[in-house]
């Protein structure tokens, strides 16, 4: 695992649950201060909320989790990828690219903590698991869905591959499309409101009031972003949060992302999160290799 093209994709939201960092923390003391440190900037003990079930699928929660759990796993393994690979591409998919920025070193921790604190909070408003529904849908085979029969209350969220997408929008509309689009299998996923759709621009426009006075540092790696496949690379650091703030309601184009990473000669991909998501989105034919770094067996392993 080196001298390669390198793409690592870091995990968004609905991958975290209660026992996340426990491995990470039996066995590196500076862990346990990362998360001291976490729960003073959020102003509740982490660990405790992650225990918690009424807490753990909350968007305000779960993003700060994911967020902590991740900067973990990049602060054990960044030195060692920058030096093993020639060439590294980052994707995060959705608060994951938070994560890339952070692996980036756009912003440190704390700062990055805060700002995912800002957008857990902001998109909270609509944080409501009795009024919003997010369906995975597994497509059949070779089916082309008709955009069509889209709207009143139902979007798409995430084109995560040409297999599968993400439906979101009013719970009863979402409920209603199910019954009436037989289009494959829905699976409902464990979130609490409407991401990556017109009914989150309320929540991006707070967020974007909030972090106006954020100080993002240029970043000199490729970074993908959901948004229309941006490069972060490309961009002028004073738009890093206009960015941000257009993620939060636009779909996320994971698909077209792996398709633009994989025609760069990517050859090997390692994907850093709770648990492995975005690997399962790869296509079929992908002859490279492919790590997840989860745990400190998997990195121990590597």
């Amino acid at each position: 695992m080196s001298n390669k093209n390198l793409s690592l994709l870091f995990t968004g939201q609905g991958s975290q649950f209660s026992e996340m960092g426990t491995d990470f923390l039996e066995k590196f003391d500076w862990v346990k201060e990362r998360y001291d440190i976490s729960s003073k900037i959020l102003g509740y003990d982490l660990l405790k909320a992650q225990k918690d079930p009424n807490l753990l699928n909350l968007t305000q929660y779960s993003q700060p989790m994911i967020f902590v759990f991740s900067s973990i796993v990049i602060d054990l393994c960044r030195d060692y990828l920058h030096k093993n690979f020639s060439k590294i591409i980052l994707a995060g998919h959705s608060l994951g690219e938070y994560c890339a920025l952070y692996f980036a070193e756009s912003l440190n921790f704390e700062e990055m903590l805060k700002l995912v604190k800002c957008r857990g909070d902001s998109m909270s408003i609509v944080s409501d698991p009795s009024k919003y529904a997010m369906y995975a849908i597994l497509k059949k085979e070779d089916l082309k869905i008709d955009q069509s029969i889209f709207g009143d209350g139902v979007y798409i969220a995430n084109y995560n591959s040409d297999r599968q997408i993400v439906i979101c929008g009013l719970k009863d509309s979402v409920n209603q499309f199910k019954e009436q689009n037989q289009i494959g299998k829905f699976i409902q996923l464990n979130v609490s409101a409407p991401f990556h759709s017109d009914l989150m621009r309320d929540s991006a426009k707070m967020f974007s009031d909030k972090i106006k006075n954020y100080l993002f540092k240029k970043i000199n790696i490729d970074l993908i972003s959901n948004h229309e496949l941006v490069n972060y690379k490309n961009l002028s650091e004073k738009y890093y949060s206009n960015q941000l703030s257009l993620q939060i309601y636009s779909p996320v184009m994971w698909s077209d992302t792996i398709k633009k990473i994989l025609n760069d000669e990517i050859n090997t991909f390692v994907e850093i999160g709770p648990k492995k998501t975005l690997l399962n989105f790869l296509p079929k034919d992908f002859k490279g290799e492919k790590f997840s770094f989860c745990s400190t067996e998997d990195i121990d392993n590597v």
